[in-house]
């Protein structure tokens, strides 16, 4: 499903969309959907200005994920790479 959006050159596009559920105001109403577009695109966002819906430029950077320095299970002794080794060597010596 698509939806016309309108771009800042003047250009219209349909992209991506979907249905929203609004929330009714009471249990006897029913459900209404909203027809809006996804906002899945990296260059653009999409806002409605009440008859439109119009594509903005999207600001910002993105930055990238830096793992942590240490695994935070490292300094618990029961789960290192040693004490499993450990306790394969105990089930195989009980084993044999």
């Amino acid at each position: 499903m698509t939806i016309e959006v309108r771009f800042p050159d003047g250009s219209r596009r349909d992209v991506p969309s979907e249905l929203r559920i609004l929330h009714a105001d009471s249990a006897s109403e029913e459900p209404a959907f909203w027809h809006v577009p996804l906002n899945c695109d990296p260059y653009w966002r999409f806002a409605f200005d009440g008859m439109h819906w119009n594509a903005r430029p999207r600001t910002g950077c993105l930055a990238m994920f830096r793992s942590p320095g240490i695994e935070w299970w490292r300094g618990i002794a029961t789960m290192s790479d040693e004490a499993t080794l450990g306790q394969e060597q105990c089930l195989l010596a009980v084993n044999a």
